[in-house]
């Protein structure tokens, strides 16, 4: 009996062994592919396991001139940067600078929704965990209320007139603005800029010599261009290096950093390096739960659908789509990062994450029907297009006049027409969660789409309701 309980302890700890070994030829190929299917310029992708780096490399291009993505290349990470704003929280916490249960209000006077009750009751810990009330629309409005201030500042300022969607604490709604708060916070808590503040407490103690906050320093290594998806063929976007940063967001998804450094970074967060992680820190990934399986810590969302407990947060920013994830029963940490993003850009982090991790495959590439969406899509300003081609050949041709039905009809298309712009006016907004001028910077093709068949709406409009004025 004892022989086949050790035999049996033998069998499990040599597929133990055999589960944690990686083939990175293997997967070097089936990675290439996904990112061949994908249709995605460049990518970079780290893989630890038990604190040991089993590999990090680039695939693809980093832009327009060809140069290889690189271990040491900077993509902009986005929505990640949300793990570096808790992490600062909690150290400030452990500083005494602040407390987590702190109304913001004690910190930052200035600050106020359309209810002052309201934004006075939002405290600390519900920025952190998007619990503050604040919508998603909010936080990814692109026009400033007041010239007079900028970056993370101006944030405070046009949050002034907004209506929470409930009180604070008692819902989750994932919103950019809640962090644009929190870095505000920051700059003014610690007395200097978001930028400096990250390369202080976080880029410098773990040496992520790739890395920076919005804008490269000088002589720094050639960042990855972003590419957006044109109704589903990718177009580099502005570079980084001439781009004018808006730092209103910073906090929110400002972060560029180098695979290398990612790496380096989110095993500190797993191991809770004392180097960035404050000891006795509770909040790092206590989980609120959101729905279903999913919840979210300071800075992380929390998957539990599987076995293990998943840790993860994405990224999505013009031209870039990226992905962090740590499974801390397995002591496993991926981070796949991109530069193309779109309307329909698949999820080629994921799929490569789960790769890597030894999960449930998922497609790398967008379904055939998402592909083909925005070209559905793009009929509708063509079809609008002829019909006011039409309407204004019939405008300006002599004839005989219409039936009193047909005015009628005349009129209802009118009608249906101007409501038609303004379900897509508001349409646009209830659903893709942001205004117009960022709707451009995320899916310019949707977008210029969208305002298109607006404007050919009204103009049709126009000239069927002179035809039915003139009675013809």
């Amino acid at each position: 009996m004892l022989l086949l309980v050790l035999l049996g302890q033998q069998v499990m700890a040599e597929q133990w062994e055999a589960d944690q070994k990686f083939d990175s030829a293997w997967f070097d190929a089936a990675a290439s592919k996904m990112r061949e299917e994908a249709g995605a310029p460049g990518m970079a992708v780290a893989v630890l396991r038990n604190g040991q780096t089993v590999l990090v490399r680039g695939f693809g291009i980093a832009g327009p001139t060809g140069a290889p993505v690189t271990a040491e290349t900077p993509f902009q990470i986005g929505s990640i940067t949300k793990s570096f704003v808790a992490l600062i929280i909690l150290q400030m916490a452990a500083e005494g600078l602040l407390g987590l249960d702190n109304p913001l209000v004690r910190h930052v006077p200035t600050f106020r929704t359309a209810s002052k009750s309201q934004s006075d009751r939002i405290i600390i810990d519900h920025l952190v965990t998007h619990h503050s009330g604040l919508t998603t629309l909010d936080g990814n409005r692109s026009a400033a209320v007041d010239s007079n201030l900028s970056g993370p500042a101006a944030v405070v300022a046009e949050l002034a007139g907004v209506q929470l969607f409930a009180e604070p604490g008692t819902s989750f709604q994932y919103s950019n603005a809640n962090y644009a708060l929190l870095s505000h916070l920051i700059e003014v808590l610690d007395e200097q800029s978001f930028e400096q503040v990250l390369q202080t407490r976080i880029f410098s103690p773990l040496g992520m010599r790739n890395s920076f906050v919005s804008k490269p320093p000088s002589g720094a290594t050639a960042v990855a261009t972003g590419y957006r998806l044109w109704f589903g063929l990718p177009r580099a976007w502005q570079p980084a290096q001439e781009a004018q940063p808006d730092r209103r967001m910073i906090g929110a998804g400002g972060v560029w950093a180098s695979i290398e450094d990612m790496a380096r970074y989110v095993e500190a967060v797993r191991t809770r390096d004392p180097r960035i992680v404050p000891e006795g820190v509770e909040r790092l990934f206590t989980v609120k739960p959101i729905g279903g399986h999913w919840g979210y810590a300071y800075g992380w969302y929390a998957d539990s659908s599987a076995d293990d407990l998943v840790y993860e947060h994405s990224g999505f920013t013009p031209g870039f789509f990226t992905l962090a994830t740590i499974v801390p029963a397995r002591s496993e940490v991926a981070v796949v990062l991109t530069n193309m993003s779109g309307l329909a850009h698949g999820d080629l982090p994921r799929a490569v994450t789960n790769a890597a991790l030894g999960r449930e495959p998922v497609p790398a590439a967008a379904s055939i029907g998402a592909s083909t969406a925005i070209w559905w899509a793009a009929t509708a300003p063509l079809g609008l297009l002829l019909l006011l081609f039409k309407a204004a050949r019939q405008l300006r041709k002599p004839g005989d006049p219409i039936s009193l039905k047909i005015r009628v009809l005349n009129l209802g298309a009118v009608l249906g027409l101007v409501a038609g712009a303004y379900a897509v006016l508001v349409g646009f907004q209830e659903v893709t969660k942001v205004d117009f001028a960022t709707g451009y910077a995320f899916f310019p093709d949707l977008t210029v789409t969208a305002v298109v068949s607006m404007v050919l709406a009204l103009l049709l409009a126009v000239v069927l309701l002179t035809l039915v004025i003139r009675g013809r």
